[in-house]
């Protein structure tokens, strides 16, 4: 009983025990539960007016596109350009952005592309010009209709055309991908299209605009003219008072809108050979030089020592680098030439063998997948009489290929060997590494000298212990400078140089660094003050610190006041030098000249159209007032973007050309359709809330 009493007597405090302990549960599940909310909420890339961009989505984008320019360049015997991977990443996004507001406007519109439609433009008599370009035959110009036709029935429809493998269809996925990029590209350009066409529609010139525009265009006038520039007048001459300067900054501060920006301090370090390393690459050079010249494994030898691997291709002599060529052109065979040293590079050539042969063969083929159990039978039925057009949609008929012996690594040496070594023009089977395939071959180009020249080629690059020693040095100097300001101080006693740089989260690259966008994501996810880690750029080593971030909104007045200041000291001296230009009571264009301490120029074709004047630059004041200002007559003084101006107009040219709606209404909507098609998207992005947030990934 009294331990009851007790508890009663500390029921408040109880209750407020059990009221905190239940809150803590609910917060504490709260949170629990939400962690998965809150990672939901930052695993994207961007959000569009509410709709998501996530990264895994995003990503996935982004490996079609870079499987796709892979391929691309890889067909070309390249690989991407250094840098590009930051460039898709940004291409990806800005066409992830626009297909979401596109979507909304066009559902909004009700504006559709029927499937009707989409066909015609992929396959039909109306192909669109993005599909063209893909399928247009470089040499000739001439579209491809049924490479087109041939290529959509494989990569709609592969187990049927042999691809029915896991490994074979791995092979054709990218071109698989790239078709359907292609439909929804061009899906969608069309939807832009209409959607041009309809905004075209909605402003439509009244009669008024027809005939402002007919007049505007039909006069224009020569004239001759001085200047007395701006430059004229010292601008310690002109005050500029920090009132006046607030005032500016205020009538032209939308002009000074700006994105989110880091300021970065950082030090490049060139990754570049020691001396060690060269006396190092020198030696080993020296050493295999009489090796190479008088081996009889020149292919052993090329594999275990030289940068560039042995290419067993009989090539033109003609086409051959330079050197090269000079070399293969004298020598004989096996013979060697003396090492030379160029561009931190040990290059020797020998001589293999020579040839008189053509230089490309022109072929045509179908194409089966490995083993084939049909393609003896439809060599027969072509060797006699069968038609290989009504074959080629079937097997993947390409009627028009130039081959080259040097194509050897794309395509198979046997493959290759085959062909260059076939004498006649009718059909013999050749398998190739894509698989097997009957040939035929259409033409040779004329006999050229050919030769097989294997190059020792030995490139001086820095060694593991150069690597170590210049980055364990920087990183001793980020150590001891761990500050941005104290990074920027210290540098020219340690031997660094400090570069300066305002970023935008879409930049990928810094002055003098090709791909930065590792450096530039760290800017975005730092604190201010805070220095790097060492980053591994464009063969380099890069740190940086983050000296000031700006927050998105307008560029600070301290940092536009120069361009402020100038512009208002231009409006004083215009006004001074109106003023005492005046005060002369001056009647003829020499006399103004005279005391303008300048020269009498000359314009021609000036009208209120152009702005822009040959010989003058952007000068609207003259282009205003030169066509509708009296032949002879003194104009001025007036203002202008480079000075103060007076003219007089020379001659007039007025259209004889009779006033047509019709013509006019076409000039117009073209200026108008230009307009639209060039700004649309911009127009979207600005009227929408983008959330970017690309940085925190990519």
């Amino acid at each position: 009983m009294a331990t009851l009493n007790k508890i009663r007597s500390k029921a408040g405090l109880l209750v407020v025990i059990i009221g905190v302990a239940l809150l803590a549960f609910i917060v504490g599940d709260f949170l629990n539960s939400g962690h998965t909310f809150y990672a939901m909420n930052q695993n994207k890339v961007a959000v569009v007016n509410g709709t998501n961009i996530g990264v895994e989505e995003f990503q996935e984008r982004v490996k079609v596109r870079t499987d796709e320019l892979q391929q691309m360049y890889g067909q070309r015997g390249m690989t991407l350009p250094e840098g590009y991977v930051s460039r898709i990443n940004q291409e990806v996004y800005d066409q992830m952005v626009n297909e979401i507001l596109l979507s909304e406007e066009l559902e909004e519109l009700g504006i559709i592309v029927s499937k009707e439609e989409l066909a015609d433009l992929l396959s039909g008599d109306n192909i669109s010009p993005q599909v063209r370009q893909y399928f247009t035959n470089p040499q000739t110009g001439e579209f491809d209709r049924q490479g087109l036709l041939n290529f959509m029935q494989v990569v709609l429809d592969p187990e049927s055309h042999g691809y029915n493998t896991p490994e074979l269809l791995a092979q054709i996925e990218p071109q698989r991908q790239m078709w359907l990029r292609l439909e929804q590209e061009v899906k969608q350009n069309r939807a832009v299209q209409k959607f041009a066409n309809l905004l075209n529609r909605a402003i439509m010139p009244n009669k008024l605009d027809l005939e402002n525009s007919f007049e505007d265009n039909k006069t224009s006038a020569n004239i001759a003219y001085a200047l007395q520039p701006y430059t004229s007048i010292a601008d310690s001459t002109i005050a500029v008072s920090d009132g006046e300067l607030k005032a500016e900054y205020n009538k032209m501060k939308s002009f000074y809108k700006t994105p989110e920006r880091r300021s970065i301090k950082y030090i490049t370090v060139n990754i570049v050979p020691s001396e060690a390393d060269y006396a190092k690459a020198k030696e080993k050079a020296e050493m295999n030089e009489s090796v190479f010249a008088t081996t009889d494994d020149v292919v052993a030898f090329i594999a275990n020592n030289s940068d560039e691997s042995y290419d067993d291709s009989f090539v033109a002599i003609s086409s051959m680098p330079e050197k090269m060529k000079k070399f293969a052109q004298t020598a004989s065979v096996n013979e060697s030439s003396p090492m030379e040293f160029e561009n931190d590079t040990y290059t020797m050539y020998r001589l293999m063998d020579t040839k008189v042969a053509p230089d490309s063969i022109k072929v045509r083929l179908l194409s089966f997948q490995p083993r084939s159990t049909e393609i003896d039978s439809v060599l027969n039925v072509l060797n006699h009489g069968g038609s290989f057009a009504e074959l080629a949609p079937k097997y993947n008929g390409n009627d028009e290929i130039w081959l080259m012996e040097n194509m050897a690594s794309s395509v198979g040496r046997p493959f290759i060997n085959k062909v260059f070594s076939e004498n006649g023009n009718g059909y013999f089977k050749a398998e190739s590494l894509g698989g097997e395939h009957i040939v035929q071959i259409l033409s040779r180009t004329a006999p050229v000298k050919k030769a097989k020249v294997a190059a020792y080629v030995l490139a001086v690059n820095p060694s593991t212990e150069t690597h170590t020693a210049l980055y364990n040095q920087l990183s001793s100097y980020s150590a001891a400078n761990n500050n941005a300001e104290k990074f920027n101080t210290g540098a020219k006693e340690a031997g660094y140089t400090v570069n300066s740089y305002e970023c935008s989260a879409e930049d990928y690259s810094l002055p003098g660094i090709n791909d930065a966008r590792q450096a530039i994501r760290w800017a975005f996810n730092a604190d201010k003050g805070e220095v790097s880690e060492i980053f591994t750029l464009d063969n380099s080593f890069v740190v940086a610190a983050l000296d000031n971030i700006t927050k998105e909104g307008y560029a600070p007045l301290e940092q536009v006041k120069d361009i402020l200041a100038m512009q208002i000291r231009n409006d004083k001296k215009a006004e001074k030098i109106i003023g005492d230009l005046k005060s002369k009571n001056l009647n003829s264009l020499a006399g103004y000249a005279e005391v303008m301490k300048a020269q009498v120029d000359s314009a021609k074709f000036v009208s209120f159209s152009s702005p822009s004047i040959a010989g003058v630059g952007y000068e609207p004041v003259l282009s205003g007032l030169a066509p509708v200002s009296e032949n002879g007559k003194l104009v001025g003084p007036v203002k202008g973007s480079r000075g103060v101006y007076v003219f007089t107009v020379t001659d007039k040219t007025v259209s004889e050309q009779p006033f047509d709606a019709q013509t006019e209404t076409q000039k117009i909507q073209q200026n108008y359709g230009y307009l639209i098609n060039s700004r649309l998207m911009e127009v979207l992005r600005d009227k929408a809330e983008i959330e970017n947030t690309m940085i925190r990934f990519f």
